[in-house]
């Protein structure tokens, strides 16, 4: 980050107008492309994983898990934990996770870190329901 900082009101209009580039991206489609060429791989990921931490959070995943799974530190999880139960991320659970259902995704991550084993059908998240209570009581 440059040691040359913009003035507040700067700042803040530059901010807006990203915010707004971006939707006009999303309205047409081109959303993902432009991401994609504005942010660097590691800048996404980062971003992806953030996402997943909050979609977790909801489901009650425990801290510990959480950064196992995505590989990040406790400390970061942790923070956004205290972030996310002080409402912080309710827009990102609102408007994100209430239109798309990354579950999955996440079920796929913890299954190959190793932390389920794999199932299939109805009742899939049976167990995954079960596990994340059992781990979030022994942690508590």
């Amino acid at each position: 980050m440059s040691q040359r900082k913009l003035e507040d009101k700067q700042k803040e209009d530059l901010y807006h107008e990203f915010l707004k580039s971006l939707e006009r991206a999303f309205d047409t489609e081109k959303g993902l492309f432009v991401l994609s060429q504005f942010f660097t791989q590691t800048e996404r990921e980062m971003f992806a994983k953030r996402f997943a931490v909050i979609a977790m959070l909801k489901k009650k995943v425990p801290v510990t898990q959480i950064a196992r799974a995505l590989k990040m530190s406790d400390v970061t999880i942790t923070t956004m934990s205290l972030k996310y139960e002080m409402g912080k991320y309710e827009w990102v659970v609102k408007s994100a996770l209430g239109k798309k259902d990354i579950w999955e995704i996440i079920e796929s991550i913890l299954t190959l870190d190793g932390n389920l084993p794999q199932k299939v059908g109805k009742g899939r998240y049976k167990g995954l329901n079960k596990m994340v209570r059992k781990d979030h009581l022994h942690h508590s």
